[in-house]
C-alpha cells in the first residue's frame, strides 16, 4: 500500500510514500552488500509499521462509517497484493528450472506453494537451516516473501479483531488495550530470538508489535495527525524519528540479537516519522516529499518483490556480489520493477471488472495454475551435482560433495554442538602415527580446530605422534573467569567443554589452540584469557602451538563447478582467488605471542594457499575448502600432505621422533560416517 491508500480531510501524505522509500533502500542496500548499510535489514520493521498504520486508518475510518465489508476489504488486499506477487513467484519458479540443479529446484518449489498459500513464512520458519553450516539463504530466492506472510497473515486476524473491539470497547479502548500488547510481543521476540530465533524472525507474535504499534498510531486523536504548518514540537519528532531509523541502519548489524527490543528503535522511529509528517511544512520532512524519493516510495512494492530473487540467482553463480555485478544488478531490479508496477499492480489496482471476475482472475486462476506449476518434478532441472567433468580432479570422477565435505561430517573429528563429557575417550578421534601408543597431542579449539585435523594429523604421522582432536562449536579454546563465549545456542555447553579440556591436558605433552581468532578477539577480555590460557599450560610443562586461522574467502562455493556446468558463465578457480593480505592481525597476534613466551610455537597453512600474493581456495585444481572459511576435510588432509613433503620448517613439538614416520606414507583422510 501507497500513501496515496491513506487520505483524510487534508489529503494525500507523500511522506508516507517517502518513508516507504526509505525503508526499500536500506533493505536493498543491504542485501547487495552488508557492509553499505549494516542494519538496513531493518527497513522491513519500517514497512511493518507504515502497514499497521495505513491498514488500520482505513478500516477505522470504514468500521466509524459503516462502510466496512470484509468481502471488500480484502477483495481490495487481492488487487494490491496478489498480481505482482503472483508473476513474481511464477518468473521465479520458470528461472529456477533453467538455472537452478535439481537439488535447489525442488525447495524453490516447496517454497513457491507454501508462497501462494500465504504462509511462506511458515514453511522458512520449519525448513531453512539456521545452523552454524547451514547453507547460504541468501541464495534462497523466495525468502524474502516471508515478510509477506507476515502481513497476510495479520490482515486474516485484524479486521475482525478491530470490528470487534471498535463496536463493543471504542476506539479510545482499544488503543489503551494494544500498549500491553505491543510491548509484550516486543519483550516475547526478545526471549525467542534466543530460544527459537527462526521463529523469533519469520513469524507473527514476534513481529505483532512492530505491526501494532503503527496500528495504535492510526487510534489516535485525528487532531494529532492533521496536517498543518508544524512546531518545533514536530520538527524534534521527526529530527528523533529519522535519527532513530538511520542510527539503526548504521548501528545494527548481522550479529545484533533481533528482532526484540532492538527492532523497537527503527519501529520508534518509523512512529515518530508518521507523527511528524501529517504537518505539511515539518521541515525535516521535507526530504520525504521529493519526488524522486516519493516515486520509489510509490515502486517500492514491486521493487521488493524483484530485488531478491535477482540478487539471490545472481549469488548462486557468484557466491558475493561484486561493484560491477551490484551495479548489473540494480539495473535489471530496477527495470523489472518499472515494468511490474506500471504494467502489473497499477492495472490491477484500478481494475473496473466486477468483484467476482477480479476474485476470478486476480487471485483464484494464478492460484490454481501456480499450484500444480510448484509442484512440477526437479526432472526438468539437469542434474549435474553427482558428478564434476574430469577436468576438474585430474582423470577422476570423484564425487564433488565428498571432496568438499565439512570435517563435521567424519566419525574422526569429535566436533560437539552438545556437551558429551566421553568426547576424550572416542578412539576414532586419534590420529596420526599407528605405532605412537597414548596421544602425545591435544588439537583443541572451536570448527576451525576441527578443519585442521588433516593438517595436524598428517604432520603428526610424519613425526611419529598419535593426535587426539576434540572440538565444541564456536567455542574458543580458552579458560576464562566469567565470561561467556560462543552463540549462544552453544554457550553453557561451551562452558563445560573448556574447564574439562583445561584439566584433561595434563594428560597430553603438547596442546594445539586453534579456532576462529578474528571473531574471538573482538569479545573484550578474550586477549587476556587466551595469554592466561597459555601461560597456565605452559606452567603445567606443555608445550604450546598456536595455529593460525586460514584464508577466508568470500566469493568461494563448493557448487559452483557443477552449477557452472550448466551455464559456463564463471571461472570458479579465479572467482574465489583474493588478494594475499598476509596472516591478517588475528595471527599476528598469536604470532606476538611466540616472541614473547619458551615453550609456545606458531603454525599456519597460509603458503600452502597463497602465492605469488594471491590466495585460491584450490590446491592442484581441486578445491580444498567446504565453505568461505572452513576447510574441507579431504582439502586438510591434502594440504597436510603438501606441508609435509615441501619440508616446511615445522614447530618442535611435531619435529620428526621416529625415522620410521619418514618412510611411512600419509594417512588417508579417515571414514566419513554421514552422508
Amino acid at each position: 500500500m501507497d500513501g496515496r491508500a491513506f487520505a483524510d480531510a487534508s489529503g494525500y501524505r507523500r511522506d508516507i510514500d517517502g518513508m516507504r522509500a526509505l525503508a526499500v533502500l536500506g533493505v536493498l542496500l543491504f542485501h547487495i552488500d552488508p557492509r553499505l548499510l549494516p542494519g538496513g535489514f531493518a527497513g522491513v520493521d519500517v514497512f511493518f509499521v507504515i502497514s499497521g498504520f495505513l491498514i488500520t486508518s482505513i478500516l477505522a475510518r470504514q468500521i466509524r462509517e459503516r462502510r466496512f465489508s470484509f468481502s471488500g476489504f480484502y477483495l481490495r488486499r487481492i488487487r494490491r497484493i496478489a498480481p505482482a506477487y503472483f508473476a513474481v513467484t511464477l518468473a521465479t519458479l520458470a528461472a529456477g528450472v533453467f538455472l537452478l540443479q535439481a537439488e535447489d529446484l525442488r525447495p524453490l518449489g516447496r517454497s513457491a506453494l507454501w508462497s501462494v498459500l500465504s504462509v511462506p513464512n511458515v514453511y522458512f520458519w520449519l525448513s531453512l537451516d539456521s545452523g552454524y553450516f547451514a547453507p547460504d539463504s541468501r541464495q534462497v530466492p523466495l525468502l524474502h516473501l516471508w515478510s509477506l506472510g507476515v502481513e497476510e497473515q495479520f490482515y486474516l486476524v485484524w479486521p475482525a479483531l478491530l470490528l470487534l473491539g471498535l463496536r463493543r470497547l471504542g476506539q479510545r479502548t482499544v488503543a489503551v488495550l494494544l500498549v500491553p500488547l505491543i510491548l509484550w510481543s516486543f519483550h516475547y521476540a526478545h526471549l525467542k530470538s534466543i530460544s527459537d530465533p527462526a521463529f523469533a524472525y519469520y513469524m507473527l507474535p514476534a513481529r505483532a508489535g512492530e505491526l501494532g504499534l503503527g496500528a495504535l498510531l492510526a487510534l489516535l486523536p485525528k487532531a494529532r495527525r492533521s496536517t498543518g504548518k508544524g512546531g518545533i514540537g514536530d520538527e524534534a519528532l521527526a529530527a528523533a524519528g529519522l535519527g532513530l531509523i538511520l542510527a539503526s541502519y548504521a548501528l545494527l548489524g548481522g550479529d545484533t540479537r533481533f528482532p526484540g527490543w532492538t527492532a523497537f528503535w527503527p519501529c520508534l522511529g518509523a512512529a515518530l516519522l508518521i507523527l511528524a509528517g501529517g504537518r505539511r511544512q515539518c521541515a525535516v520532512m521535507a526530504p520525504l516529499r521529493w519526488t524522486p524519493v516519493v516515486w520509489i516510495g510509490l515502486i517500492s512494492y514491486s521493487l521488493y518483490l524483484w530485488h531478491w530473487p535477482v540478487l539471490a540467482f545472481t549469488r548462486y553463480f557468484y557466491n558475493s556480489i561484486t561493484p560491477a555485478l551490484g551495479a548489473s544488478a540494480i539495473v535489471m531490479i530496477m527495470v523489472l520493477s518499472v515494468a511490474s508496477h506500471y504494467l502489473i499492480e497499477r492495472p490491477a489496482r484500478h481494475s473496473r471488472m466486477p468483484a467476482g471476475a477480479q476474485f476470478a482472475l486476480l487471485f483464484l486462476l494464478p492460484v490454481l495454475v501456480l499450484v500444480p506449476v510448484s509442484w512440477l518434478p526437479a526432472r526438468y532441472s539437469r542434474d549435474v551435482a553427482a558428478f564434476v567433468d574430469g577436468s576438474v580432479y585430474g582423470n577422476t570422477r570423484e564425487s564433488l560433495r565428498v571432496h568438499t565435505a565439512a570435517a563435521y561430517e567424519y566419525e574422526g573429528n569429535c566436533q560437539l554442538s552438545e556437551y558429551d563429557p566421553e568426547v576424550l575417550r572416542r578412539p576414532a578421534c586419534v590420529h596420526g602415527a599407528p605405532q605412537a601408543g597414548t596421544p602425545q597431542v591435544l588439537l583443541w579449539g572451536d570448527s576451525h580446530a576441527a578443519h585442521h585435523i588433516g593438517v595436524v594429523g598428517t604432520i603428526a604421522e610424519h613425526a611419529g605422534l598419535g593426535v587426539r582432536n576434540a572440538s565444541y562449536s564456536t567455542c574458543p579454546p580458552v579458560r576464562s573467569e566469567g565470561a561467556e563465549y560462543g552463540m549462544p545456542q552453544f554457550r553453557e555447553g561451551c562452558a563445560r567443554f573448556r574447564e574439562q579440556m583445561q584439566a584433561a591436558a595434563d594428560g597430553y605433552a603438547t596442546v594445539v589452540l586453534a579456532a576462529q581468532w578474528s571473531v574471538h578477539f573482538r569479545n573484550r577480555g578474550f586477549g587476556a584469557d587466551l595469554e592466561r590460557t597459555i601461560d597456565e599450560l605452559l606452567a603445567r610443562g606443555k608445550q604450546v602451538v598456536l595455529l593460525g586461522q586460514a584464508p577466508a574467502f568470500p566469493a568461494y562455493d563448493r557448487a559452483c563447478e557443477t552449477r557452472n556446468l550448466r551455464l559456463k558463465v564463471v571461472d570458479c578457480v579465479s572467482l574465489a582467488m583474493r588478494p594475499d593480505r598476509g596472516v591478517g592481525e588475528a595471527n599476528r597476534r598469536l604470532q606476538r605471542l611466540t616472541d614473547t613466551r619458551e615453550g609456545v610455537h606458531y603454525l599456519d597453512i597460509h603458503d600452502a594457499l597463497c602465492r605469488d600474493g594471491v590466495c585460491s581456495p584450490y590446491l592442484d585444481g581441486r578445491p580444498v575448502y567446504f565453505d568461505t572459511t572452513h576447510l574441507s576435510m579431504d582439502g586438510s588432509w591434502l594440504i597436510g600432505r603438501k606441508l609435509v613433503a615441501a619440508g616446511w620448517a615445522l614447530p618442535a613439538p611435531f619435529r620428526r621422533v621416529d625415522a620410521a614416520a619418514a618412510a611411512s606414507a600419509a594417512p588417508n583422510p579417515p571414514h566419513r560416517t554421514k552422508p
